[in-house]
């Protein structure tokens, strides 16, 4: 089958969770014969050069679209862009025709107008398939509190109604989690599958753990990995403030990824700034080989998420890693079996989370050695986690849904 893929950020480099899951979405396709090619609707300002794929489109800051968008909505304003812009959608067209897909895989929801525009003007629809990251529209609710409360309750009700649009008309929705389908089929999703979030395979480099524990010297950390998201900020201040003064001065947190600037901007780092920037150490974005790196040396892994929908891919790191994991419900949606490992703690209690990173930094957790169970670490793989993906899109075939589209 030709599949083209519709995503808001480009997936040549991925370096965050939402990037890693559609390139690999496109690899577990391609590895069962299906062709793939890949449209990105992208902010020019966060991507360029060679992270940008050959059919990708910028969503330039001056776009009229950009400036009608709330702050943190320019995601929901990309789909508007790309199905009315002249220019994006005209390029749109141009893609299509040439590629003439058989299906329309979506990447979130916010491209559904411009997949409408392309159903509607073609004699052979093509199919809808729905990958759902989140369920957006309470998690953007969440993130716009403290904006004008119409303006942000207008946002997310159009969020909420093209959700339910585009599962009420997809032939499949890919889900991340078993909750996140239900709500998925509360939509009006007819076919909906789980496929959770996972990760690939890393090797130590040598090179890298020398470089590393030389940075270290020697001194015990707990990882923490995000990228910028507001929600990770959020979350990390809330379980581990309202300062980092729990932890005594030869012990840190090492933050790694895009979060690392929203960590020291947020008000609770600057109300105790002297105590925080002593205890946390920013690394920001790091290669692959870093990380894996890092997810070796730690003494504990934090995932402090608090709120959101989907799941969080960093959670399937951790487990992989095979260190001391401190989570809450939020980070361990969708890899709940994980409690079943003893080296893995579930804490929605803010100081009871911050007493288990303080056990685990004095070497007073259980050795996640210990607990090494290889069937559930492979489980968290990307080979496991979508292998059902590309036989529940060969089922299809052929031009999954036309007539109902032409109706």
């Amino acid at each position: 089958m030709r599949v083209l893929q519709l995503t808001v950020y480009p997936i040549e480099q991925p370096r965050h969770g939402g990037q890693a899951r559609c390139a690999n979405m496109r690899s577990a396709l391609q590895a069962q014969g299906h062709e793939v090619r890949t449209l990105a609707v992208y902010e020019p300002e966060h991507y360029g050069g060679d992270a940008v794929g050959p059919h990708d489109i910028g969503f330039p800051g001056h776009s009229t679209y950009r400036k009608q968008a709330l702050p943190l909505c320019v995601d929901y304003a990309s789909g508007d862009f790309l199905a009315a812009d002249d220019g994006a959608r005209n390029h749109l067209v141009d893609v299509a025709t040439a590629f003439d897909p058989d299906v329309l895989l979506l990447e979130h929801p916010w491209h559904w107008p411009a997949a409408l525009h392309l159903r509607e003007r073609s004699a052979r629809p093509p199919g809808i398939v729905y990958s759902s990251h989140n369920v957006e529209a309470p998690l953007k609710a969440a993130i716009l509190t403290g904006f004008e409360p119409e303006a942000a309750g207008r946002i997310v009700a159009l969020i909420e109604a093209r959700e339910r649009a585009l599962c009420a008309a997809a032939d499949l929705c890919i889900a991340v989690t078993d909750a996140d389908a239900e709500v998925l089929r509360g939509y009006g999703a007819r076919s909906v599958i789980v496929a959770s979030n996972g990760i690939v395979e890393r090797r130590v480099d040598e090179r890298h753990l020398r470089d590393w524990q030389w940075f270290l010297g020697g001194k015990r950390f707990a990882l923490f990995v995000g990228s910028a998201y507001p929600p990770n900020a959020v979350g990390f201040w809330d379980m581990m403030g309202p300062s980092l003064a729990f932890l005594p001065p030869d012990e840190r947190v090492l933050a790694v990824g895009g979060v690392c600037k929203l960590l020291v901007e947020h008000p609770t780092y600057l109300q105790w700034q002297g105590v925080n920037a002593a205890r946390l150490e920013t690394a920001g974005v790091q290669s692959e080989d870093a990380l894996g790196v890092l997810l070796t040396l730690a003494s504990c892994i934090v995932l402090p998420i608090t709120f959101g929908g989907g799941s969080n891919i960093k959670t399937a790191e951790a487990i992989f890693a095979n260190r001391p994991v401190i989570g809450t419900t939020h980070s361990l949606r969708g890899y709940e079996f994980a409690r079943r490992l003893p080296h893995v703690y579930c804490a929605d209690d803010a100081a009871e989370f911050r007493r288990l990173v303080r056990l685990a930094l004095d070497e007073r957790l259980p050795a996640a050695e210990a607990a090494d169970d290889p069937a559930l670490r492979e489980s968290v793989l990307w080979r496991h986690t979508l292998a059902g993906v590309p036989g529940a899109m060969a089922a299809l075939r052929p031009r999954a849904g036309a007539a109902a589209l032409l109706e």
